[in-house]
């Protein structure tokens, strides 16, 4: 049990010992700000919604977002990023034909994404302003998440799916 306990504070102190050539040592980072623009570019999918009113009801949706991004990124040993965006999502139903929502969002994160974004959901005959609130993993303007959108009006002839997950990433930083 001696040796074991030995062996232990031995191999401890040889891979975890602070020294000046430490590889975790604060002085080879750069603690800058990075800002620049950005193309989103990015793929959603929704299931069929699962309640009993048929207007609720969209069908499967594949949607494909393009948006403009401006992108903050933070140095540091575990860097973050900030990045603010207008665009809009494009959407395909199976049930319904055609579907467009401008949009700005803002999402935050250090390898998880914590973002919200305004959309305006439109057939081009009625529209439905969406807020939606996303949670996932990403950084520096890519990001996998699950999004589930609030409608703010209601408009009953526009049936859009509340779930959906996604992925974005940055094109032509």
């Amino acid at each position: 049990m001696k040796l074991l306990s030995f062996t232990f504070l031995f191999i401890s102190i040889l891979f975890f010992g602070q020294t000046q050539s430490d590889t975790l040592s604060y002085r080879k980072y750069r603690f800058e700000t990075k800002v620049y623009p950005a193309l989103l570019v990015g793929y959603h999918f929704s299931g069929e919604a699962k309640d009993n009113s048929e207007t609720w009801k969209s069908g499967k949706m594949h949607t494909i977002e393009l948006a403009y991004a401006k992108v903050f990124s933070y140095g540091g040993p575990h860097g973050g990023s900030k990045v603010y965006y207008a665009g809009s999502d494009l959407s395909f139903s199976d049930k319904y034909k055609f579907f467009i929502a401008p949009k700005i969002g803002v999402n935050v994160g250090v390898g998880f994404i914590l973002g919200a974004e305004l959309q305006f959901q439109t057939n081009f005959e009625q529209f439905v302003p969406r807020i939606m609130p996303y949670l996932g993993i990403g950084a520096f303007g890519g990001k996998l998440y699950a999004g589930y959108n609030f409608r703010l009006a209601k408009a009953e002839s526009l049936p859009v799916n509340t779930g959906h997950i996604g992925i974005t990433w940055p094109l032509l930083k």
